[in-house]
């Protein structure tokens, strides 16, 4: 389905074991949800991310990023992609098809006469917002798709805007997690900061730049940011919605992508805040981590996290530190763990923030989501829930799950995924149990899945999840259908 532009030459840094997946059924198993075709209707922004398999010698990571619009009855009116391997960005326009089943999964079908047939396996969380994978064969890739808020469409947007990008760079073979913040004036970008990790090196840049105006019907535009390294990265941007813009690297042999999203007049940094990140470590793996932590009056107190880096899992691990804020939002944290204890944050209000974590043997970055409940407890989960998980699991092999999680508040659950194995599809109805620990904090056991399935709970609606399996690098998100 891809075409095969740059060998990154990684094959070998593989993770070579782990625990996944298998068919299997759940008797009496009946999907819930009030979907349809008709659910899925009006214009989306989507973006994708993960491996292109097409030549197993020579693995290349790729970007995918675009707008479609659904007709609420099956088929894709419209469907402009920009697809990226390293040799720029190549644009296509096309038509397709859909169907969603009444529990929200189903699948998006985009008739690509250049790349080929896009077909993605999807999960609905509600009208506006579906999480994906790409189920074609010898590709591998993880995302979401967001409605788009037409009224936005017409420039691109004004405000300061918040801003996470993760790159990599085919001519130096490394990697770069950035985090910042401008100013959007009529398409006239001032007052950047941003927090850079290349390759394990941390620097604070300052930049400016400009936004083309968008195309009106798709809100699609480009842009460019200079830096005060006097380097000039070029990008095109998606707008959902005037508080949400999208982002896909744009220059040769870069391959990248990010989120601006509007910052609040108060972007303060305290509460009790779930996150998860993911990053790279010179592994196709890399590092998946989650946890949550409280911050108040500059200490980080009750800290607990979860995470696998190059294939070794580190499993509740508690810490404290410290914490300094400046007025732009932008946060410090040390923690009191010896890897992974530096993280640079910039909220984009009190409830949120995207950050970076300043470590010299992983390029890692996040998000960060206020926790809305003091305390919790098996019963705060309860119904289904929409999921999305991408990564590497047994033997080598790339790995991306989308489905539905059914809680029933006292226990137990059941899965019902989707999941696409360097690029083999297959389905399996699982069951399994978790409890939920006061502070959020989840274990889940999924018969022939895995045992240590760990979410950190934002609220009832949402959380973070990593699998902590050894040799195992799969991370992603759950919320609540609606």
């Amino acid at each position: 389905m891809k075409i095969l532009y740059l060998c990154l030459g990684l094959v070998s840094l593989l993770l070579c074991a782990g625990c996944g997946s298998s068919s299997g059924g759940v008797p009496g198993f009946i999907p819930k949800g009030g979907f349809s075709n008709a659910s899925l209707n009006g214009q989306y922004v989507y973006q994708i991310e993960g491996f292109d398999f097409s030549n197993p010698n020579n693995i290349v990571p790729y970007r995918e990023a675009g707008v479609f619009t659904a007709n609420g009855n099956k088929l894709i009116t419209s469907a402009t992609d920009d697809f990226s391997e390293g040799t720029g960005v190549l644009n296509t326009v096309s038509t397709g098809s859909y169907s969603i089943n009444n529990d929200g999964t189903g699948s998006i079908t985009f008739n690509n006469a250049l790349l080929g047939p896009i077909t993605l396996e999807v999960t609905m969380v509600s009208a506006s917002k579906v999480y994906l994978v790409e189920a074609d064969s010898a590709v591998n890739a993880g995302g979401i798709a967001e409605k788009q808020d037409l009224t936005a469409t017409a420039a691109a947007p004004n405000g300061t805007f918040v801003f996470s990008e993760h790159d990599i760079n085919f001519n130096t073979a490394q990697s770069s997690a950035s985090v910042g913040a401008f100013t959007l004036t009529g398409g006239i970008a001032s007052n950047g900061n941003k927090d850079v990790n290349l390759g394990g090196t941390l620097s604070s840049l300052t930049f400016t730049g400009s936004f083309n105006a968008p195309d009106p019907t798709t809100g699609r535009g480009s842009g460019t940011f200079t830096d005060s390294a006097l380097v000039t990265s070029s990008f095109n941007y998606y707008i959902v919605d005037a508080n949400n813009i999208r982002l896909l690297a744009g220059d040769t042999n870069i391959v990248g992508q990010g989120r601006a999203e509007l910052q609040s007049a108060t972007p303060t940094f305290s509460g009790s805040y779930a996150f998860g990140s993911k990053g790279d470590t010179g592994a196709l793996g890399g590092v998946n981590m989650a946890g949550r932590f409280t911050a108040n009056g500059g200490n980080i107190t009750a800290g607990a996290r979860d995470s696998v880096q190059d294939g070794g899992p580190a499993t509740n691990v508690s810490f404290t530190g410290t914490y300094t804020q400046t007025t732009n939002g932008r946060a410090v944290l040390s923690l009191s763990t010896a890897a992974n204890s530096n993280y640079v944050v910039w909220m984009v209000s009190p409830a949120r923030g995207l950050f970076l974590v300043n470590d010299p043997n992983a390029v890692q970055d996040g998000s960060l989501d206020l926790q809305q409940l003091s305390t919790f407890s098996n019963s705060t989960m309860n119904g289904q829930f929409g999921f999305i998980m991408d990564g590497f699991d047994v033997q080598s092999t790339a790995k991306d799950r989308v489905g539905t999680l059914q809680w029933d508040g006292s226990g137990k659950l059941i899965l019902n995924e989707f999941t696409n194995t360097d690029g083999t599809p297959s389905t399996a109805i699982l069951s399994g149990h978790y409890a939920v620990s006061g502070n959020g904090r989840t274990g889940a056991s999924i018969s022939n899945l895995s045992s240590n399935l760990i979410f950190y709970l934002v609220s009832g609606n949402d959380a973070y999840v990593v699998q902590t399996d050894s040799n195992v690098e799969l991370s992603g998100t759950i919320s609540k259908q609606q």
